[in-house]
């Protein structure tokens, strides 16, 4: 169920990117399923674990795609129904959406870069026109 990563906790923003699902969806979700509970760090952060990741795809799989109403969801869950085959799928979209993730932070971090260098170009140039009429 868990998969391969460099990381062992991801903050509820992380995880409501790599899955989805908003960050007040998963809070509710907390106390609906109480399958899902992820740690808590010293300043009351939840920490959610690779199986805590597994567990919000499965059950947004359950909800979403499958249509089922979160009661027979989390009765679905709670009675173990939800296939492991499915959680080694999930577990290949969450390395997917990291891989995305990750490639569109690199993008971004090169175009932001290269829109800065861009200004500071301009902007030698706007000051060497102030110092040639001034």
């Amino acid at each position: 169920m868990a998969f391969e990563s460099s990381k062992s906790y991801y903050s509820i923003g992380e995880v409501s990117r790599i899955s989805g699902i908003p960050a007040y969806l998963l809070r509710y979700w907390e106390d609906y399923f109480s399958e899902l509970v992820p740690a808590r760090d010293t300043r009351g952060n939840r920490r959610y674990t690779n199986r805590d990741i597994a567990m919000v795809l499965n059950i947004k799989e359950l909800v979403y795609e499958k249509g089922y109403k979160l009661n027979k969801a989390s009765q679905m869950v709670k009675g173990g129904k939800v296939d492991s085959e499915g959680a080694d799928h999930k577990t290949n979209e969450i390395l997917k959406l990291q891989n995305q993730l990750s490639r569109e932070q690199k993008q971004y971090e090169i175009t932001s870069e290269r829109r800065r260098m861009l200004l500071l170009e301009i902007k030698d140039e706007i000051e060497e026109i102030l110092e040639l009429m001034g």
